[in-house]
C-alpha cells in the first residue's frame, strides 16, 4: 500500500512539473494577433494533461488561459492557438500539419515521434523531471515568436520532416 502511495504522488508530481513546463513554453511564446485569451487545445489519449485541464483559467503572459479538450476530427475547426497531443496516429498528425501550416499554431505533445512530424516541443522524461525537445524547422516556419530562453533549455535535434 505505500508503495502505491509513493508511486501515486510520483506520478502526481510528474503531472504537475509538466504543467509548469507546458504553461512555460506557454508563457514564452507570443503570437502574431494577441488576444485575452489563449486557447489550448488537448487531443488524443494523455497521460499528464489532468494538470493542464486544472489550470483553464489562470493568467498566461497576460492572457486568459482556456483548456479543453477535442475530438481530432474537429480540430481543423477548433479555435485552437495551440495543440497538446497524447496518443494520436503519425498520419492524422502530418495531415494537420499540411492544412494548418499557415495558421499560428504552437504544438506540443506528449510522444517524441511527432516532432519528427511537425510537432514543436515534445516533452520527455529527464531524470525525475519533464524535459523537452524542440523541432527547430516547425518553430522556423511558424509565425509564432518563442523566447530564445525557452529554445535553450530543449535538447535541439535535427529534425526531419
Amino acid at each position: 500500500m505505500a508503495t502505491t502511495a509513493r508511486a501515486d504522488a510520483a506520478g502526481d508530481e510528474h503531472v504537475q512539473a509538466v504543467t509548469r513546463t507546458v504553461i512555460g513554453i506557454l508563457g514564452y511564446t507570443r503570437w502574431p494577433a494577441e488576444s485575452a485569451v489563449l486557447h489550448l487545445c488537448v487531443v488524443g489519449s494523455t497521460e499528464y494533461a489532468a494538470g493542464l485541464m486544472q489550470s483553464s483559467g489562470q493568467a498566461v503572459g497576460g492572457q486568459r488561459l482556456d483548456v479543453r479538450r477535442v475530438d481530432f476530427e474537429r480540430l481543423k475547426t477548433a479555435d485552437c492557438d495551440g495543440i497538446y497531443a497524447g496518443e494520436v496516429d503519425e498520419q492524422q498528425w502530418r495531415s494537420l500539419m499540411k492544412q494548418d501550416a499557415s495558421r499560428s499554431l504552437l504544438t506540443i505533445s506528449e510522444r517524441s515521434a511527432l516532432c519528427r512530424v511537425g510537432a514543436m516541443f515534445c516533452l520527455r522524461r529527464q531524470g525525475e523531471g519533464p524535459g523537452f525537445e524542440v523541432n527547430l524547422d516547425s518553430v522556423a516556419r511558424s509565425s509564432l515568436r518563442i523566447s530564445p530562453k525557452v529554445l535553450q533549455l530543449a535538447r535541439s535535434k535535427a529534425v526531419s520532416p
